[in-house]
């Protein structure tokens, strides 16, 4: 029965440990290691990613406003001059 994704956790070996096993598991477990800690990385990238996309898009939401309102702007005063 496959596990779930909750289930599968990865353990930090001490160097002790390391030293007692095989080179080819050692190696192994250093690689699980590292991977463990590019999938902890990835994640806090995602929340950031979150962030700064929703920041993005508030400003360019922002700018179209801006720029709306530059036109109105300049509509009315080229009416003034009339």
């Amino acid at each position: 029965m496959p596990m779930s994704r909750k289930e599968v956790t990865i353990v930090a070996y001490r160097k002790s440990t390391l030293r007692k096993v095989p080179p080819v598991t050692r190696k192994y477990a250093r690689l699980l290691g590292e991977l463990e800690s590019i999938l902890r990385k990835g994640k806090n990238l995602v929340e950031e990613l979150s962030r700064i996309e929703f920041e993005s898009q508030a400003l360019a939401q922002a700018r179209e406003r801006a720029s709306v309102i530059a036109n109105d702007d300049i509509r009315y005063l080229g009416k003034e001059r009339r």
